[in-house]
C-alpha cells in the first residue's frame, strides 16, 4: 500500500516553519495556516499548487466579510504565512491598509480620540516601586515584553563609544542591538550592575504585571526621534556621521546576502542609501488625518526616522515607525 500524501495543511506548514526561529512566531504561523487550510478544503482547494494569488485573494475577501470584523492588522497577520507558504508576494493581495487609525495596541485613544477601555491596574503598577527597574529600562530601551523577560546580565555591551542592550531573539528570531541614548547610559548600567552573566535581569515577579509596555516602547520611539532631529539640525557633520553609522549597520546585517548574491546586495544597498537623503518624509491618508486631529507634524526628517527604525526599533521601515510609534 502506497504512502498517503501529506495534507494541504501539513505541506503549507512545512514550507514555512523550518525557517522560523522564534517559537511565538512559529506558533502564530501554524495557527493561521491551519485556519486557511480548513477554509481551502471547504472551497475544494486540496493541493499546494492550487493556492494561487487568486485563491489567497478569495481568502482575504472571506476574512473581511467575517462577522468578527477583523482589523486590518489582524487580516495582514492571517495572510502573511499563507503568502509565504504559497510563494506569493504579499503586496499583490488587495487588503485593508494598516494605518495609525486602525491600530489600538498600546494606545489610550482610538482614531476618533475617544478613550479606549482603561487599564487601571497597569497604570498603577507603572509607579509601583516593585516595577521601578523594569519601567526604567523599558523607557530607556523600548523592547517587547518577551524580550525584556529573556535579558541576562551579559546582554549589555559596549562597542566603540556606544552602549547597547542585546536582544538575542527579537522579532522573527533575529539578533538585535538596541542603542542606548547617551542620557540613559548610566541608568541602564546601574540596572545591569551585579547581575550575573547567565542570570535574568528581571525576576518572574517583576515580569508578572499589567503594565502597558508597548505604550512605553512608542513613547521611547518618539523621544529617540526628537533626539536625532536635534542632533541633525544643531551639530555640524552629525548627519553625515549618522548616515555612515546606519550604512555600517546595514552592511553588517546583510553579509550573507553579499556572499550569496552580490548584485542583489548592491541593489538593496543603493536603495537603503537613497532613504538616507535629505528629502522630507510626508505622511498621507489616514495617518495624515490622525496627525492633524492630534496636532502632530505631517512632515518628518527622513534620516532621523531611519535612525529610530534601525537603532531603536529594529525593523528598518519608516512607514512602520510612523504608523505604530509616532502617530497617536
Amino acid at each position: 500500500m502506497g504512502r498517503k500524501k501529506n495534507s494541504l495543511q501539513h505541506e503549507l506548514i512545512m514550507r514555512v516553519l523550518p525557517a522560523i526561529q522564534n517559537n511565538k512566531t512559529g506558533r502564530s504561523y501554524k495557527k493561521h495556516l491551519k485556519s486557511f487550510a480548513r477554509w481551502a478544503k471547504e472551497q475544494g482547494y486540496k493541493r499546494p499548487e492550487d493556492i494561487t494569488r487568486e485563491v489567497i485573494q478569495e481568502y482575504e475577501v472571506h476574512l473581511e466579510a467575517d462577522p468578527k470584523q477583523y482589523s486590518a492588522a489582524t487580516i495582514h497577520s492571517y495572510l502573511t504565512p499563507v503568502c509565504k507558504a504559497a510563494g506569493v508576494n504579499m503586496s499583490l493581495i488587495r487588503k485593508p491598509r494598516r494605518t495609525a487609525g486602525t491600530i489600538t495596541k498600546g494606545r489610550d485613544y482610538d482614531a476618533g480620540g475617544q478613550p479606549l477601555s482603561q487599564n487601571e491596574k497597569g497604570r498603577k503598577e507603572e509607579s509601583d516601586p516593585r516595577y521601578a527597574r523594569l519601567m526604567a529600562l523599558q523607557k530607556a530601551v523600548g523592547i517587547r515584553r518577551a524580550e525584556l523577560g529573556r535579558l541576562t546580565g551579559s546582554d549589555l555591551i559596549r562597542r566603540g563609544n556606544g552602549w547597547y542592550v542585546v536582544v538575542e531573539r527579537g522579532k522573527g528570531g533575529k539578533r538585535q542591538e538596541q542603542l542606548i541614548l547617551p542620557k540613559d547610559v548610566e541608568s541602564v548600567r546601574s540596572i545591569f550592575d551585579g547581575v550575573g552573566a547567565d542570570q535574568k535581569v528581571f525576576s518572574e515577579a517583576e515580569m508578572k504585571n499589567h503594565i502597558n509596555l508597548h505604550g512605553a516602547r512608542a513613547a521611547h520611539g518618539k523621544e529617540c526621534y526628537q533626539y536625532y532631529l536635534s542632533l541633525i539640525t544643531t551639530r555640524p557633520g552629525a548627519a553625515d556621521r549618522l548616515r555612515a553609522a546606519l550604512l555600517r549597520r546595514w552592511e553588517k546585517g546583510h553579509e550573507r546576502l553579499l556572499e550569496s548574491n552580490p548584485e542583489a546586495w548592491e541593489r538593496q544597498r543603493n536603495r537603503f542609501i537613497s532613504d538616507l537623503d535629505d528629502r522630507p518624509y510626508l505622511i498621507r491618508g489616514e495617518n495624515l488625518e490622525k496627525a492633524r486631529a492630534l496636532g502632530l507634524p505631517d512632515t518628518y526628517n527622513r534620516l532621523a526616522l531611519m535612525a529610530v527604525s534601525v537603532f531603536h526599533l529594529s525593523h528598518w521601515r519608516l512607514d512602520v515607525t510612523i504608523t505604530n510609534y509616532l502617530i497617536g
